[in-house]
């Protein structure tokens, strides 16, 4: 039965892990010729490029090239100045929500002194040898 499965042509046997001559690749043949496919760019980084992409735009007369990031902030900016009160709330809220911290004011001796009082009581070992 097994020999019913060989076929012989000259001297190399067909069977398992032996496929057929003419199946088998060729010196130099690839077994994937297309290759692995290109991964698909992440819709992310696809908007981050094309919001960097610069755009000629007319400006007090004068045309200069801005980014669409740019070109998008101006409309928006000049649809809240025309009275558009999604454009203004959009506008107003992100300001509030971005708005700079205070800088820092240096401490003057009386808080140095309050606060070393205050970590040395809170530094003290309890019961338990715990700080």
């Amino acid at each position: 039965m097994s020999e019913d499965r060989k076929e012989t042509k000259g001297d190399y046997d067909i069977g398992w892990c032996k496929p057929p001559k003419h199946t088998q690749f060729k010196p130099g043949q690839s077994g994937n010729p297309r290759g692995r496919p290109k991964k698909n760019k992440d819709l992310n980084r696809l908007i981050q490029v094309e919001l960097d992409a610069t755009i000629p735009v007319q400006e007090a007369g004068r045309e200069k090239r801005i980014t669409k990031r740019e070109a998008i902030i101006k409309q928006l900016i000049n649809r809240a100045i025309k009275g558009d009160p999604k454009a203004t709330q959009f506008v107003l809220g992100h300001l509030e929500k971005n708005r700079e911290v205070e800088p820092f004011t240096p401490t003057d001796a009386d808080d140095v002194a309050v606060l070393a009082a205050f970590l040395g009581t809170e530094t003290k070992e309890d019961d338990h040898g715990n700080r």
